[in-house]
């Protein structure tokens, strides 16, 4: 199914990608820009068709979102397999670092996700089927372009997954409010998946028992729990400082 991707930034992030296909880019300005024109010429690289629109049609084709008077036409993402992921990881010779995301259906809050664990040097990651967002232009949108070439598989039941990672020898950690063990007194120095919940709900029970430990991030005020693409930059940037050292 043919999605759309909009925004300078997003659209030049999925040219540079060699794993999508551009059918054409639609340009809705009378006069362009230099920053706009930089992303025309390397579309023009690619041999994708330029085709001028209306900033009206462009309107439409995204709802009203800021589109830049640019959208890109691309042949739909294919999802990637646990395996394909697992196989990155190998091939690479690192640390494995792979997300599993239980059931996160805000598409902004899954775009800035997967642009921070891309960001971050993650394998990929896992998302489930049912009751969760998928890759749509406004992921991509949210990304900055970044879902438009991060690995990411979407399974059917993640405990079955999990289970996979652990033969692998992966550990799975999970991001759960109430654990005792601060995220700094983790240790992510090994090969490693880490789960993080839904917005509301957190880490379901199922999927919890799965996990081999759970960790909290402190935090003062009301509210039980930081936003999940926020917690997962606080997650990600300690890794990285775990495994510079």
């Amino acid at each position: 199914m043919d999605q759309i991707v909009y925004g300078i930034h997003p659209v030049e992030e999925a040219l540079r990608s060699t794993h999508l296909q551009f059918q054409k880019i639609l340009i809705g300005a009378d006069k362009i820009h230099s920053h706009l024109q930089s992303v025309l010429d390397l579309a023009a690289r690619r041999r994708v068709p330029i085709v001028h629109s209306t900033g009206q049609a462009l309107d439409q084709m995204t709802k009203g979102a800021l589109h830049q008077n640019i959208v890109g036409i691309i042949n739909g993402i294919a999802y990637k397999s646990v395996e394909e992921i697992l196989s990155r990881w190998k091939k690479e010779g690192t640390k494995a670092l792979l997300i599993i995301l239980d059931g996160i259906q805000d598409p902004q809050n899954l775009g800035s996700l997967i642009r921070t664990a891309s960001g971050c040097g993650a394998h990929g990651m896992i998302i489930p089927r049912d009751r969760a967002a998928g890759i749509t232009p406004a992921v991509i949108k949210a990304s900055a372009g970044a879902a438009a070439y991060f690995p990411v598989a979407r399974v059917v039941n993640l405990s079955t997954v999990i289970e996979k990672l652990k033969k692998e020898g992966l550990w799975v950690y999970g991001a759960a409010g109430e654990a005792e063990a601060p995220v700094y007194h983790t240790d992510f120095n090994v090969d490693l998946a880490i789960v993080i919940g839904a917005e509301e709900k957190g880490i379901r029970p199922l999927v919890r028992k799965k996990c081999d430990q759970l960790f909290s991030i402190p935090m003062r005020g009301p509210l039980p729990s930081f936003n999940a693409s926020v917690a997962a930059g606080m997650i990600l940037y300690e890794v990285m400082r775990q495994r510079s050292r």
